[in-house]
């Protein structure tokens, strides 16, 4: 019995050295796959918030005949109409929006008590034309969720519409680019 202890002296230095480095090379793996599932969730987010975010543009332009998305920017009232940003399009899009109902020259826009953005959008005047239809409209996206981008980097949304067509693109993009009519 007592020869067999002696010769049971545990792991060699070399050994745990070797375990060790496997098990660093099994987590430097996992690590990487996981940035990459992230990575690609991130994305994935982008592109279904783009989705409701075409989808609540279109929305309002059929609801209210506003296909140059005038009563939004608002205007000078002589068919010269303000630029908008994606992100000020966006909280707009996710408020209740009254075009002309309770002051037929102004389009206002209410915010959501659950909005995750601190202050209602400004009214506008002079965006309101005589074939957008007047009433109580929204709101189109959901305020409680993050209207921006999550991939890094990206801070806006790059869109282009196309008046007449009705086709909207959306794309993420690193500035808050202003919204392109064509």
């Amino acid at each position: 019995m007592k020869k067999m202890l002696k010769q049971n002296k545990g792991f060699s230095l070399v050994e745990l050295l070797v375990a060790i480095l496997i098990m660093a090379v099994i987590a430097g793996t996992a690590i990487m796959l996981f940035g990459g599932v992230l990575s690609s969730s991130r994305e994935s987010a982008d592109k279904e918030t783009a989705e409701n975010f075409k989808r609540a543009i279109l929305t309002y332009m059929n609801l209210t005949n506003d296909t140059n998305l005038s009563c939004i920017r608002g205007g000078d009232g002589s068919g010269n109409f303000n630029a908008i940003s994606s992100v000020d399009l966006a909280q707009k899009l996710a408020c209740r929006i009254d075009l002309g109902e309770t002051d037929p020259d102004e389009v206002s826009f209410e915010r959501p008590d659950n909005a995750k953005f601190d202050d209602d959008p400004d009214a506008e005047s002079g965006g309101i034309e005589d074939t957008d239809i007047k009433g109580k409209f929204g709101p189109f996206l959901d305020a409680s969720k993050d209207l921006v981008p999550q991939q890094p980097g990206m801070k806006g949304w790059e869109i282009t519409i196309d008046e007449e067509l009705q086709v909207i693109t959306i794309t993420a993009s690193e500035d808050d680019a202003e919204v392109e009519f064509k």
